[in-house]
């Protein structure tokens, strides 16, 4: 796992070192605040610091015990939907999340990509980033989310491999670890 290098004060913040960032993509920074067991947004200080690590604030915002159990939620269905590469389901999700977000959908004349306006800083509206993101990668590579094929490592990433092979959510970490294993284990004897 590496530090949001996209993201200038994650360098000098410590908070950056605690969560998992992957290649870019919030649906996934926020798909992978979930490792097995552990929870890496457990409480609303965690997710308030989430939020800056990832870059989708400036300053920790305020959030309530309710907009925690909610993120936590969108976190745990855009990662099945995700994992599963159901569309439909990650749109329902989508269509949900925005009918609550306040704030304004509107299009970059250049680009034709989606960008969220909101209302108020609040979680919900900080959200919509990774739910649009989420949005783009299932239209755009459907069935491409995968989980670490590493043991112990449940990490998800983009593969886009030309031949849809990767396995390992970072070469550097355990893609590395499991060819020096296997290394070991064809010349040990």
């Amino acid at each position: 796992m590496r530090v949001r290098p996209d993201h200038g004060s994650s360098q000098t913040d410590p908070a950056a070192r605690d969560f998992v960032w992957t290649g870019g993509r919030s649906a996934l920074d926020l798909c992978n605040t979930r490792l097995g067991d552990r929870d890496l947004i457990g409480d609303t200080d965690r997710l308030r610091r989430w939020f800056v690590s990832a870059g989708l604030a400036e300053t920790p915002p305020p959030v309530s015990l309710r907009e925690l159990a909610a993120a936590r939620e969108l976190r745990d269905g855009l990662r099945a939907a995700l994992l599963a590469g159901d569309g439909a389901a990650v749109a329902a999700l989508a269509e949900s999340w925005l009918g609550r977000a306040p704030g304004r959908l509107c299009v970059e004349p250049g680009t034709l990509t989606p960008r969220f306006t909101p209302q108020a800083r609040t979680s919900c509206c900080l959200l919509v980033a990774p739910v649009l993101d989420a949005l783009e990668m299932v239209r755009d590579h459907p069935g491409r989310v995968r989980e670490c094929a590493a043991e112990g490592c449940a990490v998800v990433y983009l593969d886009l491999s030309r031949n849809r092979s990767r396995r390992w959510c970072s070469m550097e970490r355990c893609g590395a670890r499991a060819k020096a294993s296997a290394y070991y284990r064809r010349h040990r004897g």
